[in-house]
C-alpha cells in the first residue's frame, strides 16, 4: 500500500530527526545490541538500505551543508578549513629560517640560539647530544645525514642524555632527560615566554606554510572535493588567470576560442587543465551565464598584463600597478559608456611586451564612448593618445602652463616643450661612456632562490657596479630582490627581524657594509613629516635661526624653532599647521588651524627673521629657492643639493609628507643616503 508507506516513511523521518532504515519484509528484523551505528542497521540475513533528507550518510554519521555559494567560501565557517580558519597556511618556524647550513653544531648553526642569552647551554646540549650519538659536531649542518638532521632538531623521543655544564664561576650542573630537539624548544619558548620582545624576535624566524590539513586549500575536505568538469575550487584556484581561462573556455567550448591569438601566449599544459571536461547539454545549460561571466572577467585580466597573476594571490601582495590594473580590468567587465576614467601612470612597472596590451584595453575603453585622463611619462602610451595636455615647462614655480594642448605633431615640433624634445629625439640621455668592470673576487652569490615562481635560481651579482634586474611582469623580479636578496642581506648584516623568502645560501656578506632599501612606502603618514625633518635639513635650520640676535635676545634654544615639541609651536594644532576632522565613517579630513593659519608657530616664534625670512617662510619654499637662500651655509646647502639633484628642486621644505606620490617619497629617500658623508 503505496499511502501506508509514505506514511510509515514519514513517521521514520520525523522520530529519526530526518534519517530513516527501510527493510525487506522477509528479512529479520534489526539486533539489538550496544555495537557500532553499522550494526544497528544489519540484520542476519539481510541489510537495511538507509536513506536521510540532509546531505548526510545515516550509517557513518558523515554530514554535510546544502551545497549553496556561501558553503565554497573560505571567509565563511560553513567552508572554511576547521584548522586554519580558511587562510591556508599556519606560523611555524621555517628551516631555512632557523638553520644556517654552512655553520657547524659548534659555531652555532641555529640562528635564534645565537641571540639567546641562554646560547651558551643550548650550544653545550646540542654538542654533548652529538656526542651521545656520534654526530660529528665540526661538520656543516647541512653535510649532516638525515638521521642526524632529524635528531637534532626533533629531539630524542624517549632516550635520555646525560647533560653536564660548568658556568664560568666553576659551579657545575648535571641532568638526565631527553633532548627535545631545536623545534619544539623553539615553539615552547615561543608559547611560554611574557616578553613580547623575545616573541617579537622569535616572530621574525617563523614564515607562513601551508596548513598540513587542507594543504593551503583554505577549504575543508568536503567541499574540496566537490568538482566541475573534473575541476574542484581549489584546483583552479591555485591557476593562473592564464590558466583559469583555458579552463573555463574547455568548459565550455571543450577546446579553446580565438582569445589566444591576442593574448599572444602558449596555451597552459598543466595537470589542472588537461583533466578539465567540456561539461554536457544540461550543466551547460544550467552555467552559461555564469560561465561567461568568469570567462570576461578572466579575459580582461590577461589584457591588461595580469595572466601571470595566481587566483589566490593576496591582495596586500600585489604592487601598486597590479591593483589599478585589477580596478581597471573591472571597469571594463561593467561595459559602462560615458564615463570619465582617471588613472595614474597604468603602466608603471610593465614591460614593453606587456605594454601592448594595456593599450589595447585602453582603447577598448574609448570605443564604448568613454573618456580616459592618462598621468603618464611612457614613450608607447604618449603616442597612442588622441590629444597630449604637456604642463610645465619646468617643475614648481617654473611650471603650472599649459606648454602644448594638441595632436602628437604639435607636441613633436614645439620647441618650448621638454616632453616634445625627448619625444622627437632633440633630447636624449646619453649612455655612460665608461661601465664599471666586476672584479673577479667581489660578487654576491645566491644559491637555490625558490620564492614564488623562482625555480630553484643561482644568481651571481658583481659588486660595485649598477646592476639592472629586468624581465617581462610575473617573471620573478620582485621575488628575486625585494623578497629574497634584500631582507636576508638586512638580516644578516644588521640583525633585522626581516623573513626572507626560500633559498638555500647567500654567498659574499663580507664584501657588503651595509644594505640600505629603498622603496616607495611614504616617508610619512601625517602632515607633520616632511622632506626638510626626514633628510636632515631641519635641524642645522633651526640651529641657524637659534643664533639670531633676536633669538638669542630672548633665549630661544632651536627647540624654540621645532614643531614637534611644546615652546614655539602652534599647541592648537599642535605643530601640524591643520587639524584632524573626523568623519566617523568617512576618511578623516585636515583641515588649516584656524589659530596660526597654517604656519605652525606662535606669532612669538614667528618674529625671529634670518636675511628676512622666517621659519615658516623658510619652510614655504621649495627646495631649488632654498638652495639659492642658504648657498653659504656649507651643513644646509650640502642636504638641498642633493635633494635638488634627484630632480626634486620642486617640492617644498615643509611639504607634507601625505602629498608626495610614491616616486617623489623614494627620491627623498635616495636623497637622504647620498648626503651622507
Amino acid at each position: 500500500n503505496r499511502q501506508r508507506l509514505t506514511e510509515a516513511i514519514d513517521a521514520g523521518l520525523r522520530l529519526g530527526a530526518g534519517a530513516v532504515a527501510v527493510e525487506s519484509l522477509k528479512a529479520p528484523k534489526p539486533r539489538k545490541s550496544d555495537d557500532s551505528e553499522e550494526q544497528r542497521f544489519q540484520t542476519e540475513d539481510g541489510e537495511s538500505i538507509a536513506y536521510s533528507e540532509e546531505f548526510a550518510c545515516p550509517v557513518h554519521g558523515a554530514f554535510l551543508p546544502e551545497m549553496s555559494p556561501r558553503v565554497f567560501s573560505f571567509n565563511n565557517p560553513l567552508g572554511a578549513c576547521p584548522s586554519c580558519q580558511g587562510l591556508g597556511v599556519q606560523r611555524n618556524f621555517s628551516h631555512d629560517l632557523v638553520i644556517d647550513r654552512v655553520a657547524t653544531v659548534e659555531e652555532g648553526c641555529i640562528r635564534p640560539f645565537r641571540r639567546s642569552m641562554m646560547s651558551g647551554w643550548y650550544r653545550r646540549q646540542m654538542t654533548q647530544t652529538c656526542d651521545h650519538y656520534g654526530i660529528p659536531s665540526d661538520t656543516p649542518f647541512g653535510e649532516l645525514d638525515d638521521d642526524a638532521q632529524d635528531i637534532l632538531l626533533n629531539g630524542t623521543g624517549s632516550t635520555s642524555i646525560n647533560f653536564e655544564f660548568r658556568s664560568k664561576s666553576g659551579s657545575s650542573y648535571r641532568m638526565v632527560r631527553p633532548w627535545e630537539g631545536v623545534f619544539a624548544r623553539l615553539r615552547r619558548t615561543y608559547t611560554d615566554t611574557s616578553s613580547d620582545r623575545t616573541r617579537s624576535r622569535l616572530t621574525s624566524y617563523m614564515n607562513d606554510e601551508p596548513c598540513p590539513e587542507c594543504n593551503g586549500q583554505k577549504l575543508n575536505e568536503a567541499v574540496s572535493r566537490v568538482t566541475v568538469g573534473g575541476v574542484s575550487l581549489p584546483d583552479i584556484s591555485f591557476c593562473s588567470v592564464l590558466e583559469a581561462l583555458a579552463v573555463v573556455q574547455h568548459w565550455r567550448l571543450g577546446g579553446l576560442d580565438d582569445t589566444w591569438d591576442k593574448l599572444d601566449r602558449d596555451v597552459p599544459d598543466t595537470d589542472t587543465v588537461n583533466q578539465t571536461e567540456h561539461l554536457d547539454e544540461r550543466s551547460l545549460f544550467i552555467s552559461r551565464e555564469i560561465i561567461k561571466e568568469i570567462e570576461s572577467r578572466l579575459r580582461f585580466l590577461a589584457l591588461v598584463g595580469l595572466d601571470y597573476l595566481t587566483l589566490d594571490r593576496r591582495a596586500n601582495t600585489l604592487s601598486g600597478g597590479e591593483s589599478q590594473r585589477i580596478r581597471l580590468a573591472t571597469q571594463i567587465g561593467t561595459r559602462l559608456t560615458g564615463v570619465m576614467y582617471v588613472l595614474d601612470e597604468p603602466s608603471i612597472g610593465l614591460h614593453p611586451r606587456d605594454n601592448g596590451r594595456l593599450l589595447e584595453t585602453l582603447r577598448e575603453l574609448t570605443s564604448l564612448g568613454n573618456t580616459l585622463l592618462v598621468v603618464e611619462h611612457d614613450e608607447a602610451t604618449l603616442r597612442q593618445a588622441d590629444w597630449l595636455i604637456d604642463l610645465g615647462p619646468g617643475a614648481g614655480k617654473e611650471g603650472g602652463r599649459i606648454v602644448v594642448s594638441g595632436v602628437l605633431d604639435e607636441l613633436l615640433t614645439s620647441k618650448e616643450s621638454v616632453t616634445g624634445a625627448y619625444l622627437s629625439g632633440r633630447e636624449s640621455i646619453p649612455l655612460p661612456e665608461d661601465r664599471a668592470s666586476p672584479e673577479e673576487d667581489r660578487w654576491l652569490i645566491v644559491r637555490g632562490a625558490r620564492e614564488n615562481n623562482l625555480q630553484d635560481i643561482d644568481v651571481r651579482i658583481p659588486l660595485g657596479c649598477m646592476v639592472a634586474v629586468t624581465g617581462v611582469s610575473g617573471s620573478g623580479k620582485t621575488s628575486l630582490v625585494s623578497s629574497t636578496i634584500a631582507p636576508s642581506l638586512v638580516r644578516e648584516l644588521h640583525g633585522a627581524d626581516t623573513t626572507p623568502g626560500s633559498y638555500d645560501r647567500i654567498e659574499g656578506f663580507e664584501h657588503i657594509d651595509k644594505t640600505i632599501a629603498i622603496n616607495q612606502s611614504p616617508i610619512g603618514r601625517t602632515p607633520r613629516s616632511n622632506p626638510a625633518t626626514y633628510t636632515g635639513a631641519f635641524s642645522p635650520i633651526r640651529d641657524l635661526f637659534a643664533k639670531t640676535n633676536l633669538a638669542k635676545e630672548r633665549g630661544y634654544q632651536p627647540g624654540q624653532f621645532s614643531f614637534n615639541v611644546r615652546g614655539g609651536r602652534c599647541e592648537a594644532c599642535k605643530g601640524a599647521g591643520s587639524t584632524k576632522l573626523e568623519m566617523n565613517f568617512l576618511a578623516d579630513v585636515w583641515v588649516v588651524c584656524d589659530v596660526c593659519k597654517g604656519k605652525r608657530y606662535t606669532r612669538e616664534t614667528l618674529e625671529v627673521e634670518w636675511r628676512g625670512k622666517n621659519i615658516h617662510d623658510v619652510l614655504e619654499m621649495n627646495v631649488a629657492e632654498a638652495c639659492e637662500f642658504f648657498a653659504n651655509q656649507r651643513s644646509i646647502f650640502r642636504i638641498l643639493s642633493t635633494i635638488r639633484d634627484v630632480g626634486l628642486g620642486y617640492i617644498h621644505l615643509g611639504q607634507p609628507a601625505t602629498t608626495l606620490s610614491g616616486g617623489e617619497a623614494q627620491r627623498v629617500k635616495l636623497a637622504t643616503e647620498l648626503r651622507r658623508p
